[in-house]
């Protein structure tokens, strides 16, 4: 009698899990880009620097080089990463070099015929250019100080800052004539410690990491923006609350966004049930994640929660935060 009451309760936890609201699944990282070309096919890249002739951030500084620290370090520091980045995603990549850009003008391109002669001589489908590359730090250093726990001694750290302005242009051209155009500019606030006043003052005007990283995230986001949507890692979704919510979970199966993005959108304006409008607020939120759009996103993660306050809506703000700020 106990076993079956045992086998009983096991297939009630059965029946329950699979009755649950909300769906786990992940999709698996891609390297398909939004570069079709028909026409092509190497999978080739090409890649110029046009801020310097330098490859490596710790040789010494090309003497025809007319654009030195910041934009150097910056500019080698986004081909780095992009060089290492499509390997890694199994395309053909080769480094080139081509005529300097004038770094006081952002129009400063190549014409589509010299870009075409460029990919046919070298039997490649895409040419990606570093056509622009400014990095300062503002003057204005912002000073304070903060004393730790007395269970560690009661030192005092001190701490400075200063504002960042950077931006950098890329394009990428390809056989069909289409150029894609990458502006991305900040203004992030770069902060350093020191034991003393004087340490931490030394430290604000190291600025070479700082500006490396910057590059780094520059690359990253051109990265982002080619590839498709995709997912690294497991998200829940409201999957089971009513027809609606099961065609378009099975949709996004299926990465059918345009259609699951479209029903959980004709509830905005016409649903009275909050709770359900807080879950379709939230199920499109996660839908523009995967379309890149992390603003979007956040937005609606908000409009959801306050709505209706989800357990699962306020880990996904918590993530969603960190994300952005990372």
């Amino acid at each position: 009698m106990k076993m079956k009451s045992k086998y009983f309760i096991f297939l009630a936890f059965v029946f329950l899990l699979s009755c649950t609201e909300v769906k786990y699944y992940k999709w698996e990282r891609s390297s398909q880009f939004y570069l079709s070309d028909d026409n092509c096919t190497t999978k080739k890249f090409l890649i110029a620097n046009r801020i310097t002739k330098d490859k490596d951030l710790d040789q010494s500084e090309s003497l025809d080089y007319l654009f030195r620290g910041l934009e150097r370090q910056g500019s080698i520091a986004t081909i780095n990463f992009l060089l290492d980045t499509l390997k890694k995603l199994n395309f053909d990549v080769e480094l080139i070099e081509l005529p300097i850009a004038n770094i006081n003008n952002f129009d400063d391109t190549l014409s589509a015929d010299s870009a075409l002669y460029i990919l046919k001589s070298n039997n490649a489908c895409w040419l990606i250019t570093l056509d622009y590359f400014k990095a300062f730090f503002d003057n204005n250093i912002q000073e304070n100080r903060q004393e730790t726990s007395q269970d560690y001694g009661g030192t005092t750290i001190y701490y400075a800052s200063r504002k960042g302005v950077f931006r950098a242009i890329m394009r990428i051209y390809d056989r069909n004539g289409l150029v894609r155009h990458f502006d991305f500019s900040q203004e992030p606030i770069f902060n350093a410690t020191g034991n003393t006043k004087a340490e931490a003052l030394k430290n604000i005007f190291q600025t070479k990491d700082f500006t490396v990283d910057w590059g780094y995230s520059f690359a990253r986001s051109v990265i982002k923006q080619l590839s498709p949507p995709q997912m690294t890692t497991v998200r829940g979704i409201y999957a089971n609350t009513n027809k609606d919510f099961k065609k378009a979970f099975k949709l996004l199966k299926i990465k059918d966004i345009d259609n699951a993005k479209a029903i959980y959108e004709k509830y905005i304006d016409n649903e009275n049930d909050k709770i359900i409008l807080a879950k379709a607020l939230y199920n499109l939120a996660i839908v523009y994640e995967f379309m890149g759009q992390l603003d979007k996103s956040l937005e609606l993660a908000n409009q959801s929660y306050q709505l209706y306050q989800l357990d699962i809506v306020k880990s996904y703000l918590n993530y969603l935060k960190v994300k952005l700020n990372s």
